[in-house]
């Protein structure tokens, strides 16, 4: 064989290995899936609970303002009654509510093994209705609300 079409094959050979790699790699990621409720909050430690819980404040106190700020001034009725549904199913935390008993709310609250299943983002919440003094009943409907939609 001339030495350029031994080079060329050579290249194609591992341009080949290459792609065949990157292919099987992405379908590795694609099917792999984050660890989320339990199984990330029963791991972490305390450190990894405080950052979470800051930086999920802080990106909610951001799209908040923009809702607030940036969205609903240009919405329509419709677009309005949205922004304040969303305000209304997910409660902000209230300016004396501290991360740690938001921790520890959702440290008690996955000690029901009932729990086990439901989403971090439905556990904060549930936590939030907790700590701003919520009917019993408001709060064990949004329990039930989120074990259903654990099991979708």
């Amino acid at each position: 064989m001339k030495p350029n079409l031994t080079k060329s094959l050579v290249q194609l050979l591992i341009g080949t290995l290459i792609g065949a790699g990157l292919v099987v790699s992405l379908n590795a990621a694609q099917e792999y899936r984050s660890a989320t409720g339990y199984a990330f909050w029963s791991k972490a430690d305390g450190n990894l609970k405080f950052a979470y819980l800051i930086g999920y404040f802080d990106a909610e106190q951001i799209y908040r303002l923009a809702l607030d700020k940036g969205a609903k001034p240009l919405c329509a009725d419709a677009g309005k009654a949205w922004i304040e549904d969303f305000d209304r199913k997910i409660v902000p935390p209230s300016s004396s509510t501290t991360v740690k008993q938001t921790s520890e709310g959702i440290d008690e609250f996955y000690k029901d093994w009932k729990n086990q299943g439901v989403h971090l983002y439905f556990a904060q919440n549930i936590v939030r209705l907790q700590i701003a003094g919520k009917p019993q009943a408001e709060i064990e409907d949004a329990i039930r609300k989120a074990r259903a939609a654990s099991n979708e």
